[in-house]
């Protein structure tokens, strides 16, 4: 076992951010912090991990016991992999926005990092990549992106000239990107007015959204110039692949809804993920490994023991590597979390640093044989026993040893239904003040039956959806069923109340009213009974083949 921390999630100064720690620097305090294993893993350049690798050279002595991965943390944009919209063109998951995607052990000097590092340096370079990504999208069409680089420039400068107006020079920027240069797809006259008569007038959506796209990014500044020019997900997992390196789906928390628990966003994931690991291309036959692990270890996957749950087992049902690190963005010495994931945290020991070398030299030594590079790839997959995340990965607070789950022991059931049932509580006991105070509980606030009504209704859907998923969310069905347990008791509980704050406000309306029934209580109660009996359900259907295989045992 290893007895250092191992960090593989480093930002240095090439991040920018507001970064002000170097490369130099970020070794240093690695080592003074007592990381072992480190990777420095900057945004979309390997700047960061070229001046490290020459600050180790110089400083054999200081570095001896380090073991340096060098890595890159890549924007990448999903469109490629599937679909994330609905048949009415809603939003199906936050997947849509891209991903990011960490390239570990890759060759710094390669020159596609190079090219992206020079890219990515001007917001020319920006809405370059940009519009590469968009023109490649909607017309299948890939161009020299030196050749673009100059359309881009020559364009943002009409455009701050306004000497003739924006529609007109966005108007003509895709002829001239698909016929300037020796090189261009569409380089003669005739070729271009086939395109514009086939292509484009045939599909005006896919143009009316091109040039809504076009617009946005020369429109975008600072943080939204960023968001747009991500970069395609194959391209870039082929790019790490040809540079020796292996690609891992870093902080997987960050894809998910922000607000509410879908289900349908968690299977999204899962299909993501099959599409992105070992993937052949279709059009060359050409096999990548593809993604061979995800980054479950960071401080965002604790925030909720469900989406952990989930991240765990979807990992070990592909049978990917669980990899981890700090996403450490240093701004002082005084700030340095390095090696530690969550709080007190650190990463003691880790199945894939061991295993790592093994797949690096595996990538580094593949041919252009495309079916002997799966078969040495599948036999190395299967050659590696995944463990439960609890059992493989050995978590430090000081000096104290822990298991990964043991950081959401407190959490034992989600903060969504947590909040949830604290709402329906609150509401219910306000609600009962006002009917003692002799107060109109209609009233239009926070806390009258309506809301109540809604906040049940929440409640029962988030609990029908976990149930008809457990498998996802929970590993082992003892735990789950020692979880609904609790859930039974706040039902339990929460139906008495509410058949006391109903027949209290029955009294209360037979006084005033003659006794018409308030149609929110009523429709609550029903709610919570359908609640009661889900969950009752659920539980006695355990109960009963717990006791069949205990008869069978014996």
């Amino acid at each position: 076992m290893k007895k250092g921390l191992i960090d593989l999630h480093i930002h240095t100064t090439y991040s920018k951010e507001g970064i002000t720690t170097e490369p130099s620097a970020i070794i240093e305090l690695a080592i003074i912090k007592g990381v072992e294993t480190l990777a420095i893993t900057d945004h979309n350049t390997t700047m960061g991990c070229i001046q490290a690798l020459k600050y180790i050279e110089k400083n054999p002595e200081l570095c001896e016991d380090l073991n340096f991965i060098t890595g890159i943390e890549i924007s990448c944009d999903t469109t490629s992999v599937m679909s994330f919209r609905d048949e009415k063109d809603h939003l199906r998951s936050s997947l849509a926005g891209g991903v990011h995607i960490l390239g570990y052990g890759i060759d710094p000097y390669h020159q596609g990092y190079i090219d992206m590092a020079r890219f990515y340096a001007t917001d020319t370079g920006k809405r370059t990549l940009a519009m590469y990504k968009y023109i490649k999208r909607f017309y299948g069409i890939s161009l020299d992106k030196d050749t673009l680089f100059s359309i881009v420039q020559d364009t943002e400068a009409q455009l701050s000239a306004k000497e003739i107006d924006e529609d007109t020079i966005l108007d003509g920027f895709l002829v001239r990107a698909l016929t300037t240069g020796r090189n261009a797809p569409l380089g003669r006259k005739n070729q271009y007015e086939n395109f514009y008569k086939n292509i484009i007038r045939r599909d005006k959506v896919t143009y009316n959204d091109y040039i809504y796209r076009l617009k946005k990014t020369f429109n975008a500044v600072n943080s939204e110039l960023d968001e747009v020019a991500k970069q395609d997900i194959f391209e870039m997992i082929a790019l790490i692949e040809d540079s020796g390196g292996v690609a891992v789906i870093a902080h997987p928390a960050f894809y998910r809804p922000k607000r509410e628990l879908s289900v349908a966003d968690f299977e999204i994931l899962s299909r993501f993920v099959d599409v992105v690991t070992s993937h052949t291309n279709s059009e060359t036959g050409e096999f990548m490994r593809g993604v061979v692990g995800i980054e479950l270890l960071h401080g965002s996957s604790f925030d909720d023991q469900f989406r952990f749950k989930f991240y765990d087992n979807l990992i070990k049902s592909k049978g990917l590597y669980i990899t981890g690190g700090s996403d450490s963005h240093i701004n002082s010495i005084k700030t340095n979390n390095l090696g530690y994931i969550r709080q007190n945290f650190s990463i003691k020991h880790l199945d894939f640093v061991d295993d790592l070398d093994k797949l690096l030299e595996l990538g580094k030594k593949c041919t252009s044989l495309k079916k002997q590079k799966q078969k040495d790839y599948e036999i190395l997959k299967g050659s590696t026993i995944h463990k439960n995340v609890d059992e493989q990965v050995v978590l430090y607070n000081d000096y104290k040893r822990v298991c990964a789950s043991e950081i959401i022991e407190s959490q034992t059931i989600s903060k969504k239904l947590l909040s949830f049932e604290n709402e329906i509580s609150a509401s219910m006991f306000a609600l009962k003040e006002k009917l003692y105070s002799d107060i109109d509980i209609e009233k239009n606030d926070h806390k009258n039956p309506s809301t109540l009504k809604e906040w049940t209704e929440l409640y029962k859907m988030y609990m029908q959806s976990i149930i008809d998923n457990k498998d996802v969310f929970f590993g082992n069905k003892d735990v789950f069923y020692d979880w609904l347990q609790h859930r039974l008791d706040f039902v339990k509980q929460a139906s008495d109340e509410l058949y006391q704050l109903s027949a209290l406000d029955a009294d209360n309306q037979l006084q005033k009213f003659k006794g018409v029934d308030n149609p929110h209580f009523t429709a609550t109660r029903s709610v919570m009974r359908e609640i009661l009996q889900i969950v009752d359900g659920e539980i006695a259907s355990y109960s009963a083949g717990k006791m069949l295989q205990q008869n069978i045992e014996k």
